[in-house]
């Protein structure tokens, strides 16, 4: 049975997440996608069915590359201080207190960046999924994840289903 969870964003544990080192060790990107990070909650580890996170932007930074979900909603509440919201409508300024909840389509695509001189908290909450396709429209990219692999490949990409039978 999942236990209650309490946590405090102002004590939480927070870790560093540079994606450029991860995923672009050779520095071929302009934006740079840097956080720090604390789960409160994971169906890995509670058998919940909620991603829960704390996120902090330093100035300049950004969260991830533009993309939007197809099966995992998500909502973004907005802690403290302020950035820019791109989304498929154009970019949209976001601040203290506001609510973004994102549908899991191309109309919840979402790419925030902190524009601002001071550090932008928020809390971020997915639903969980069991298996999940993350489309990044601006490259041409889709993710699969699934609780035991996360890939990247081109929308153009395609196999034969009947490729080695």
């Amino acid at each position: 049975m999942q236990e209650l969870i309490i946590k405090n964003v102002k004590t939480a544990e927070y870790k560093d997440v540079n994606m450029n080192k991860i995923f672009d060790p050779e520095a071929q990107h302009q934006k740079s996608f840097e956080f720090k990070n604390s789960t409160v909650s994971s169906p890995q580890a509670t058998d919940g069915k909620l991603f829960v996170t704390f996120y902090t932007l330093m100035p300049g930074k950004t969260n991830y590359p533009y993309h939007f979900h197809s099966s995992m909603e998500e909502v973004y509440y907005i802690i403290s201080g302020a950035g820019t919201l791109k989304t498929p409508s154009g970019d949209k300024e976001v601040s203290e207190g506001d609510v973004i909840v994102f549908p899991a389509n191309a109309n919840g695509a979402h790419q925030l960046t902190n524009t601002s001189n001071d550090v932008l908290v928020y809390l971020d909450i997915d639903t969980a999924s069991s298996a999940e396709v993350v489309f990044f429209p601006d490259k041409g990219d889709f993710r699969i994840i699934t609780p035991t692999a996360h890939k990247n490949f081109p929308l153009d990409a395609e196999v034969n289903y009947l490729r080695d039978e």
